[in-house]
């Protein structure tokens, strides 16, 4: 099966899931290729239960699908939830990694700035914005304290607030993704090392765009803060050797 996950998963249940998960990804299980329950039940030393639950949840994001008389068997990448979170995280952990973090470059810099110039354009935000101040102020408190961690879960609800503060509905359910591309720049030990207060302030522009009401700054400044975080990306790829430009042609 596949190298081992970048957050271990809890129980049997999950971790079937997250081998299959991350095999397929890899390619080790490419596609048409069939599933067989026996087969892997004896390799992870579950009930055929519990394989066919997996086979459930890899279903439902699109990996696998169940047909008569030939079994289960593998999809397509184009067949996959590509904004599932654990999808997100099985590619970036397989060879597909440069190219999984450059769509979720693309990605972000396509519906962020439109989130906070959305998020600028609202009414009755008081309680918002102070919500992403407490954010800045949590990623100031992480890096002071060197705490890469704090400062990825206080970044992520940022972001996760910046998305649904647009009031879209659809920006709002791209969060989960964005979140998935923030939690694998820490694990694949992308983020800068030298995070500074620099950082924090790029985030404060973005805050003080939208309480003044000004979408175009705000979309600016959103923009700004991704070009550089992807800046960052690709001299920490290059660092581990190898890795591909993240910018965008």
């Amino acid at each position: 099966m596949a190298a081992q996950p970048l957050r271990p998963p809890r129980g049997m249940h999950a971790l079937v899931v997250d081998e299959l998960g991350q095999a397929i990804a890899a390619g080790e299980l490419g596609y048409d290729s069939q599933l067989v329950p026996d087969e892997i039940g004896s390799h992870f030393g579950v009930s055929r239960t519990v394989v066919r639950e997996a086979f459930k949840v890899l279903e439902t994001k699109g990996m696998v699908e169940a047909r008569p008389k030939t079994g289960t068997r593998v999809l397509p990448v184009e067949r996959w939830d590509l904004l599932d979170r654990d999808v997100i995280g099985w590619r970036v952990a397989g060879p597909a990694r440069d190219s999984q973090l450059r769509e979720l470059v693309e990605l972000r810099t396509a519906v962020e700035p439109l989130a906070a110039r959305r998020f600028a354009q609202t009414r009755e935000q008081e309680a918002a914005v102070a919500t992403l101040r407490s954010h800045c102020e949590a990623m100031s408190a992480a890096i002071e304290s060197g705490d890469a961690s704090a400062f990825t879960t206080a970044d992520i609800a940022f972001h996760t607030d910046l998305l649904t503060g647009s009031g879209n509905r659809i920006l709002a359910q791209i969060a989960g993704a964005v979140e998935a591309a923030l939690r694998a720049r820490e694990d694949l030990h992308l983020l800068p090392d030298d995070l500074g207060p620099e950082t924090v302030a790029s985030h404060q522009a973005i805050t003080d765009a939208i309480e003044s009401g000004s979408a175009e700054e705000a979309e600016r400044a959103t923009r700004a803060l991704i070009d550089t975080a992807n800046d960052e990306i690709t001299k920490q790829l290059q660092r581990q050797g190898g890795g591909v430009s993240m910018a965008r042609t």
